[in-house]
């Protein structure tokens, strides 16, 4: 089921003789160490991807990834207070070519290991947390959230950063998602992401900056919460977004290919068709204004549609919705998704099996509910068919 190599990471010199290493043997077959200062605190696993450094100066920003890879011990090792308030097993899923090169195989990957030891019965693990390269932090976290199913906290961070850097975030952010994943008050809330003292949605969270610490934000939506003191304070009590769903990814190892495509003047709708060809069993296109498409990219839309492949539309501004039509057509609307997490959602659906009346409903049941439903809309925008 797994594709890629697993490894229980070993402790990191230098985190002090206090700290112990307790092997624990997981009702999945998964040894897990420890790293703990006290076996009463709450247990947090830890999963590591990419952590840059820098071969320049410390000043460097911009040139990092030059230098010798780092361990998310090394971070711990470096902000040891985090072992004063939980106890950390560390799970690396090695990747090559930076987060922009990863694919739905790492996500899916997580997906099953955090299922297995967060979500079994019986399970003593408090919270995840995901240490991730931000080039693609938003996807891989957005895909765990649509397929982790229990309530528990998974957290995604990252650092914008290298760790070589005169003011590093990634030690920061790190200690704020460990203390976001042991709050009882993150619960019940979907995925989250804990960066530059905020607290986001993962549903609703992108990159809106390439280079500064202040990045991933839900910018329609807001921040769920803040850090004071080190310590997560949420401005509202649980609840999960709106429309979100849930995906079983037990037997899944890889999803149904899905592409993006960007709408703008001349744009040429053959690229649709090329893509379908190629083997593309759905399309994400990103359209000016409210999610609009040209004349030809609406018909090449249809045409698409009898041969039962999803075009899927989103806008290309950084927040807004497209707005479904009255009577469902061959078009999707992906209510407020950005491209890539429609992307993600639409290769889960289609993976799932989901019909194109079902994949349309995953999409925009949550607009057409509050649109169309309520008694004053439904006699206004239903009047014609009366």
């Amino acid at each position: 089921m797994f594709t890629s190599r697993f490894i229980i990471s070993t402790l990191a010199v230098g985190l002090g003789a206090l700290v112990a290493q307790v092997k624990c043997h997981s009702s999945a077959d998964i040894d897990l160490t420890w790293i703990s200062e006290d076996s009463s605190l709450p247990k947090v696993v830890a999963k590591g991807t990419i952590l840059s450094a820098s071969n320049y100066s410390r000043l460097d920003n911009i040139n990092y990834g030059s230098g010798p890879p780092l361990s998310v011990e090394h971070v711990i090792g470096n902000v040891s207070e985090v072992l004063s308030m939980a106890q950390l097993a560390v799970i690396n899923f090695p990747v090559t070519g930076g987060s922009a090169g990863l694919n739905s195989s790492l996500y899916l990957n997580i997906s099953h290991y955090a299922n297995t030891l967060l979500c079994s019965e019986g399970s003593d693990i408090a919270g995840a947390v995901m240490f991730h390269g931000t080039n693609t932090l938003e996807e891989t976290a957005f895909g765990v959230d649509l397929t982790l199913n229990c309530s528990k906290p998974f957290v995604a961070t990252g650092a914008m950063r290298p760790d070589t850097y005169a003011s590093p975030d990634g030690r920061s952010n790190f200690f704020q998602a460990v203390a976001t994943a042991i709050s009882p008050a993150a619960r019940d809330r979907g995925g989250l992401i804990a960066f530059n003292d905020r607290i986001t949605s993962i549903y609703y969270s992108t990159k809106t900056n390439a280079n500064t610490p202040d990045t991933f934000k839900a910018i329609e939506q807001g921040n769920v919460g803040v850090f004071l003191g080190g310590q997560p304070y949420f401005y509202y009590g649980a609840s999960f977004p709106a429309g979100r769903p849930t995906f079983d990814v037990t037997e899944v190892d890889e999803v149904p290919a899905v592409v993006i495509l960007y709408g703008h003047q001349g744009f040429d709708a053959t690229l649709m068709h090329a893509a379908v060809t190629n083997g593309a069993k759905g399309i994400i296109h990103m359209g000016s204004g409210a999610a609009s498409l040209s004349p030809s990219a609406r018909e090449a839309a249809a045409q698409l549609y009898e041969q039962g492949v999803p075009v899927v539309t989103v806008p290309r501004s950084v927040t807004g919705t497209g707005m479904p039509s009255v009577y469902p057509g061959p078009i999707i609307y992906a209510s407020y998704l950005g491209a890539p997490q429609a992307r993600i959602m639409l290769q889960l659906a289609l993976g799932a099996g989901y019909s194109l009346d079902e994949i349309r409903d995953l999409f925009e049941s949550p607009l057409r509910n509050a649109i169309y439903a309520p008694t004053p809309n439904n006699k206004w925008y239903y009047a014609e068919s009366s």
